[in-house]
């Protein structure tokens, strides 16, 4: 779990969970290796992080009553950098068949720059809205992929930044269908400067 293949210190792990728990984050992705990892040492992570596997599709309702669903995108095969066909045929079956119930789909992935990149370039018949990425590689500010239909984001390394995305419009669900930058979505990166203070709980905990 660490970069460079080692797992982090069992104490490390805990403290992490207790923090992710207080930010109460409504939606997230535990990816294969991470799950079993937690699940060796005995840590359970917080009850929003899921596997694809477990969880594969969560649907969550905003407060003006609009359904988006979160689409967790199974982790790649041991030492796979690309997804397999197979698995881009099934995640394309999958969007088919829940975006008629929903405003948006978000997409989450551990697949790394790399994977993620060479899913994208492929333009699946059906891919989602916004595709969350996570893994090795680069960060992502916000670029609309796949002939237009979806925006690629993802975290910065460091850790020191808050990725925002503003829907201006709901994605229409035509061929002709493509995002705009400003106009119908709005990617932000947030860098987490000295002007934001810190959660003390979090930071009690994390110390």
């Amino acid at each position: 779990m660490n970069p460079d293949g080692t797992t982090p210190d069992t104490r490390v792990l805990e403290s992490l969970m207790q923090a992710y728990g207080l930010l109460r984050y409504d939606i997230g992705l535990a990816g294969q290796s991470e799950a079993q990892t937690l699940a060796g040492l005995g840590i359970e992570p917080e009850p929003v992080r899921q596997t694809a596997e477990n969880t594969p599709f969560t649907v969550i309702e905003t407060a003006s009553g609009d359904r988006i669903g979160f689409i967790r995108f199974p982790s790649l095969p041991q030492g796979k950098d690309i997804p397999p066909q197979r698995l881009i045929e099934n995640i394309s079956r999958q969007i088919r068949q829940e975006r008629a119930s929903v405003r948006l789909i978000v997409a989450l992935s551990d697949w790394g720059w790399v994977g993620e990149r060479e899913y994208l370039a492929q333009k699946p018949g059906f891919v989602p809205d916004i595709l969350l990425g996570s893994g090795r590689g680069s960060g992502v500010n916000g670029r609309i992929e796949a002939n237009g239909r979806c925006l690629w984001v993802r975290p910065y390394d460091k850790g020191q930044t808050v990725s925002q995305i503003q829907v201006q419009s709901w994605p229409e669900r035509t061929a002709s269908f493509k995002w705009s930058e400003p106009g119908t979505i709005m990617p932000t990166t947030i860098g987490l400067g000295d002007q934001y203070d810190d959660n003390p709980d979090v930071s009690a905990i994390l110390q």
